[in-house]
């Protein structure tokens, strides 16, 4: 059956948590590195696309590309990891000691990939510092328009939505976060109901295309936006890009995940392996265990 039962799901969940917890820190930072670095091309992808269409949904229906192929190929995006991460503690397959572990190294390699992402495309969008991305945008030419559109978005983003409302501020980005990683972590769960790359693309993409419709708040996207921005002479202070806005968006991240996913499906679904696998030897099934949860 390609359909993955919602007690199988939990089991497979908890499962993926506990080999994550393992891994090395170098295969961490690499498969962090290629998540960072293909959100950030979605990322931009998006916001080119809903520029030249005028649709910008048209943008967010694009935009899920990126994260299906870290589904796909088995890399580590932090915001998945903070759903599957405390499921394998609470089940005792893993350790907070690990899950911090992991978190920590992931997120440094997804703000690397997205940095060199930034770095890359703010030399191409303003081909390479000759073109002011605010007046071309005045002139509605090029692909500095682009450029203009992600320094707007890191000036809103950190100034208008956030620093300029204080402590309201920060608690919206903190409420924000909280909304799209629950919209993610449930694309990256209802990727692991199907065992087909059909099924799994199609299970996903809905998810990630509402909390990019929305304009909900997610780290990793934050990083190459907020990188890209001053890159390119948005004039914000990195520090105010961490503490208005990669901070609270990073702890709302690890609450949507970890309570209205982790804890929510944990507390529901757990079941004893023992009482979904077979008590007879099966070295098929065994071997499509060990495929589905050696890529994650």
């Amino acid at each position: 059956m390609d359909y993955v039962l919602p007690n199988e799901l939990v089991d497979g969940m908890i499962a993926a948590g506990g080999k994550k917890s393992t891994v090395s820190i170098k295969n961490l930072m690499v498969r962090g590195f290629y998540s960072g670095a293909i959100l950030g091309l979605a990322t931009c992808l998006a916001i080119t696309v809903g520029i030249q269409s005028g649709m910008p949904f048209l943008g967010s229906v694009i935009f899920p590309f990126g994260f299906a192929s870290i589904v796909l190929f088995g890399m580590e995006l932090v915001t998945g990891n903070f759903a599957l991460l405390p499921m394998a503690t609470w089940a005792g397959k893993s350790s907070w000691r690990n899950t911090f572990r992991n978190w920590t190294w992931v997120w440094i390699g997804n703000f690397l990939g997205t940095f060199l992402v930034a770095v890359l495309l703010s030399i191409s969008l303003t081909s390479g510092g000759n073109v002011d991305p605010l007046a071309a945008a005045e002139g509605g030419k090029g692909w500095a328009v682009v450029a203009a559109k992600i320094i707007a978005l890191n000036k809103t983003n950190v100034l208008t939505k956030y620093e300029a409302l204080g402590s309201t501020g920060f608690f919206l980005a903190f409420l924000r976060g909280v909304i799209a990683n629950w919209l993610v972590c449930l694309g990256v769960t209802m990727a692991l109901v199907s065992k087909s790359v059909p099924g799994k693309l199609l299970a996903c993409w809905l998810p990630i295309t509402a909390f990019q419709t929305m304009g909900m708040e997610h780290i990793v996207v934050n990083m190459f936006l907020h990188t890209a921005g001053p890159l390119m002479g948005s004039g914000i202070p990195f520090y105010k890009v961490i503490f208005w806005n990669f901070l609270p968006v990073t702890l709302g991240n690890v609450i949507g995940g970890m309570v209205f996913i982790g804890m929510l499906f944990y507390s529901t679904h757990r079941t004893k392996m023992s009482n979904v696998l077979p008590t007879v030897h099966d070295e098929k099934l065994e071997r499509e265990l060990a495929a589905e949860l050696g890529a994650r």
